[in-house]
């Protein structure tokens, strides 16, 4: 039997478009969960009239599509929206040089700037990991005398209190704490703890081995096979023939040279340890002022990779090249260009009996959160749903990301508490301009003007989308750089769970059964009060202002 194929999911607010002439949401998964007979009613709302939709069309001289767009956008503003825009491109053609100049023109300087920087950067960062090969050497061989770092201190009962009274910060917390010297007592306690046979083994390969042939012990060893071996056993004091000769059990002669080379050791022991602690300050010093330099060419680089994404060329995207090839604006030998910008516009929205007589169940509901932009039902449905949820089209985000961001959009002002209900626009502006061979422009502007109701929970996941994007963007800003951060947080564990049995057996059943099932705090009367009360003023009262104003902009009769 073949296996079943997993069903994939979609962003279910994702797609607000309706039907140009009949004005039907083109989006069936939507209309089936929030259309008149939907399965979230009372859960969630994002629907709207029918005619809650229309484009207008203007054509005029260069500057006037412009000048009405932001008229709107300045109005709005005055008329207490909250104004975001969702998403932009453009497209010029060579031939409109004076524009060409001003975008696409910009966006290759910033390229070429753009890599400039990031060959800096790559050249400092190999600078930077040179210099901090040299200090991981110096900090084994101030390991080898004794010295420790702050962490290593702080794990050894005995030094806990001595690492307090240095008193480090958290950056210095795994550099070696060259402060023991400063105290008689600590640098004794220090020198205790020095590795003297690392050290002759650091003395034998990298100093002993350069005195010349017949000198080193490397060289003589074939005389005195154990020649190492009973070096690396002398003490620091060995320094008479005879008692080395009876310790060790070795000739005279092997006894004189071993006494020779501890010596040599002893005096070059006590040059290396001043001279690697004077290195590894200096080192250390230059690796911190690499790290900051590499870290501020990075932060001098964003605003210019930010721009370079700002500048998004309509060709980037399948669906432009595909409308660009079969557009009958474009033509080769017309200097044309085009850009599409997308707003999302909202106002919270005071429903008509709204408080009346239930105004102590809404209390109570925002008092126990069950009224909530981020309540249960929504982070399951809206958010981390596999079928319809916003993971399915941002799959990094997670549900302390959520809950950051709900904040942030508290303390901008995108919701207003105590207001359930908001009225949300999505305009888009494609416009076009053309200049003649004859020298002659013209401006040509749509404006697509689209108006749903929405429930909070509903606007709070739309809004998700412009947090995402706004992530998306520093997220291509740092991979650009180098810079690795992880979205923090995890997701919910009923985000890869399906729906359960009982919710699947009652869906199957048509209204009043589903009244079996738990509604939600949103209305759910879709037929009488969401068509007759919220619809009808929601248009009169928003959509109609918002189109007549664009209409009078144009010299058009409201």
């Amino acid at each position: 039997m073949a296996a079943k194929k997993e069903e994939k999911g979609e962003w279910i607010l994702g797609d607000l478009s309706r039907h140009p002439l009949k004005g039907d949401i083109l989006n069936k998964s939507l209309g089936k969960m929030c259309g008149p007979k939907g399965l979230w009613l009372g859960h969630v709302l994002a629907a709207g009239p029918f005619e809650a939709h229309v484009k207008l069309d203007f054509t005029g001289p260069p500057g006037s599509v412009s000048g009405i767009y932001y008229s709107l956008t300045f109005q709005l503003g005055k008329w207490e929206y909250q104004v975001q825009k969702r998403d932009e491109w453009i497209e010029v053609s060579p031939v409109h040089a004076q524009y060409y100049q001003l975008t696409q023109k910009q966006k290759e300087d910033l390229e070429g700037k753009i890599k400039q920087g990031l060959v800096s950067v790559s050249q400092s960062v190999a600078d930077m990991e040179l210099l901090m090969h040299d200090r991981r050497r110096y900090h084994e061989f101030l390991h080898y005398l004794g010295y420790r770092t702050p962490n290593e201190l702080k794990k050894d009962k005995k030094l806990e209190k001595q690492e307090k009274e240095h008193q480090h910060i958290d950056e210095e917390m795994d550099e070696i704490c060259l402060k023991e010297d400063e105290d008689e007592k600590q640098r004794k306690e220090r020198e205790k703890r020095t590795d003297n046979h690392s050290l002759k083994a650091v003395f034998i390969d990298q100093v002993d081995m350069h005195t010349g042939e017949g000198i080193s012990m490397r060289s003589i060893v074939s005389r005195w096979p154990t020649l190492i071996t009973d070096f690396m056993r002398m003490d620091d004091g060995d320094m008479d023939p005879g008692k080395v000769r009876d310790k060790l059990d070795i000739s005279r002669a092997e006894a004189v040279v071993l006494i020779t080379k501890n010596k040599l050791f002893q005096e070059w022991k006590n040059i290396f340890g001043p001279e690697i602690k004077n290195r590894y300050i200096t080192i250390n010093d230059l690796t911190r002022a690499r790290k900051e330099s590499v870290k501020q060419y990075k932060e001098w680089l964003k605003p210019f990779i930010a721009r370079h994404k700002l500048i998004k060329e309509g060709l980037a995207t399948a669906g432009g090249r595909g409308g660009a090839l079969t557009s009958f604006v474009t033509s080769g030998g017309v200097a044309t260009s085009s850009s599409k910008i997308v707003l999302y516009v909202w106002k919270d929205f005071l429903v008509p009996e709204l408080y009346k007589g239930g105004s102590e169940e809404t209390a109570k509901m925002r008092e126990f959160k069950k009224l909530r932009p981020d309540d249960d039902w929504t982070m399951k449905n809206l958010i981390f749903s596999r079928k319809f949820g916003l993971i399915n089209k941002y799959p990094w985000i997670t549900e302390k990301w959520v809950k950051d961001k709900l904040e942030e959009m508290g303390a901008s002002r995108w919701f207003t508490y105590q207001k359930p209900y908001y009225s949300f626009f999505e305009i888009t502006l494609e416009k076009t301009n053309i200049r003649m061979p004859t020298g002659d422009e013209m401006e040509d502007g749509v404006f697509d003007i689209n108006m749903f109701c929405m429930s909070e929970n509903a606007l709070f996941c739309k809004l998700l989308e412009l947090k995402a994007e706004q992530e998306l963007m520093e997220q291509h800003v740092n991979r650009l750089l180098g810079i690795h951060e992880p979205v923090r947080g995890t997701v919910p564990k009923y985000a890869q769970k399906e729906e359960s049995p009982v919710t699947k057996f009652l869906d199957k059943f048509p209204m009043p059964f589903q009244f079996a099932k738990n509604h939600g705090p949103y209305e759910r009367d879709f037929a009488d009060r969401l068509t007759k009360i919220y619809f009808a003023r929601i248009a009169g009262e928003r959509y109609a202002p918002i189109v007549n104003f664009i209409k009078m902009k144009m010299g058009m009769k409201a």
